[in-house]
């Protein structure tokens, strides 16, 4: 049975550095992958996107058109939700190498709803970059 691995963003970074052919996907929206930033490396591929911010249908397909079902696959969002979602999704569509950030790239929110204070891929002081 394949399952979907959560990764702490630290362990995610490791894998990332040992395995080159690692497809690594950003599915949050297009706003926050440029406007917020992302992890250098990452590729948009958005689960959820405006106008309608419905889960995009073609998801699964895209993903299949960058790499084959067995290629191992890295997702990030926000801050895991998201990329737990999309994981599951892809391991229901016959993915079966599939792990993603558990806190995300900006992490949990603290005490003032305030989010990059607790954990997270940033947090962590990982390579990220924003344009």
């Amino acid at each position: 049975m394949t399952y979907l691995i959560d990764l702490s963003p630290k362990q995610g970074y490791d894998r990332l550095q040992k395995n080159k052919d690692i497809l690594f996907l950003d599915v949050r929206s297009y706003a926050e992958y440029k406007f917020v930033g992302h992890p250098i490396g990452s590729i948009l591929v958005p689960w959820i996107d405006e106008p309608d911010w419905t889960v995009n249908p073609e998801f699964c397909q895209l993903v299949r058109e960058l790499k084959p079902l067995d290629t191992e696959i890295l997702l990030i969002c926000r801050s895991g939700q998201r990329s737990m979602d999309a994981g599951i999704a892809l391991i229901n569509k016959e993915f079966t190498k599939v792990s993603h950030i558990d806190t995300g790239f900006e992490g949990d929110l603290d005490k003032n709803n305030q989010r990059s204070n607790l954990n997270g891929w940033r947090y962590d002081g990982l390579p990220w970059e924003q344009c």
